[in-house]
């Protein structure tokens, strides 16, 4: 009997429940609109955003041979090894490479448009620049894919896919840069080592070394997918890729139901307990 009390007690709930809000469905159906339309609304007025991407996979170089390795390991230089992706998105993250990039291309005015910088130094302004990319810019690795996706949001497609490209060069210049620095100073190097040694095989070793370092200097020099080959480049985008308005027309109708229920039976319950209070 109690079993059928209480399922008979939930069926009395559910009644009360609609009755509710069959009795303030002009109250949910007011709010609904409001809410639905004060988002729809916002979304026009919202800055249309564009979404340029490239992919990028670290380009795979052959390496020394182990007596060599050993042999540089020995003498503390760093041998040519294979393009290592962390390397590769550690630089595109760093605040290194977006300065270079916003002071070769003369960025600033670009992405500080519309700020107060009256008042702002060089300094102040370059670091607004920086912080500006660390927002827009993003880098994603995939390990599996061994792929590096890099993609840029802006109010202007061209510019969003330009700033992705330009992105690229400057990282191949840098690790370009990079690599020939390195390889000279271990060539020179290498070469005081010569006639600090009278062990034929041990020149031999030290001889291919050398090798490398010219070999690796001139791989940097030609650039190239040097470090990275690009899988994917960007391109200008037809289409904003933010504010999805339907999207948010349908998160808003979602919330704004729940708001409307709550105001609806908030409102009955407000106007039970003044009709019990009267009495």
């Amino acid at each position: 009997m109690e079993i059928e009390k209480n399922g008979y007690d939930d069926e009395i709930n559910m009644i009360d429940y609609l009755r509710v809000i069959g009795k303030r469905k002009m109250l949910i159906c007011y709010v609904i609109i409001v809410m639905v339309g004060l988002t729809v609304v916002a979304s026009f007025v919202m800055t249309p955003m564009y979404e340029a991407k490239a992919v990028i996979a670290p380009a795979a170089k052959a390496g020394e041979s182990s007596g060599a390795s050993m042999l540089a390991a020995q003498l503390g230089i760093s041998a040519p090894t294979s393009s290592n992706m962390s390397e590769i998105v550690n630089l595109l993250k760093s605040n290194i490479l977006r300065e270079k990039l916003i002071k070769r291309y003369d960025l600033l005015p670009v992405l500080l448009r519309g700020k107060n910088l009256a008042n702002k130094s060089d300094s102040q302004k370059m670091w607004m620049g920086i912080r500006y990319l660390q927002d827009r810019l993003k880098i994603n690795s995939n390990q599996k894919d061994n792929s590096i996706q890099i993609t840029m949001f802006y109010r202007d497609p061209k510019i969003s896919a330009d700033v992705v490209t330009w992105t690229l060069v400057e990282l191949t210049d840098h690790m370009s840069n990079e690599a020939r620095r390195v390889a000279e100073t271990n060539k020179k190097y290498l070469e005081a080592q010569i006639d600090k040694t009278a062990d034929p095989f041990i020149k031999a070793k030290i001889y291919a070394l050398i090798a490398q370092q010219i070999e690796t200097s001139m791989m940097a020099e030609v650039k190239e997918n040097f470090a990275f080959k690009v899988l994917d480049p960007a391109k200008v985008p037809d289409r904003p890729a933010s504010p999805k308005r339907i999207q948010m027309a349908i998160i808003a109708f979602i919330i704004s139901l729940f708001v409307g229920l709550f105001v609806a039976f908030g409102k009955e319950y407000w106007e039970n307990n003044r009709c019990n209070v009267k009495r």
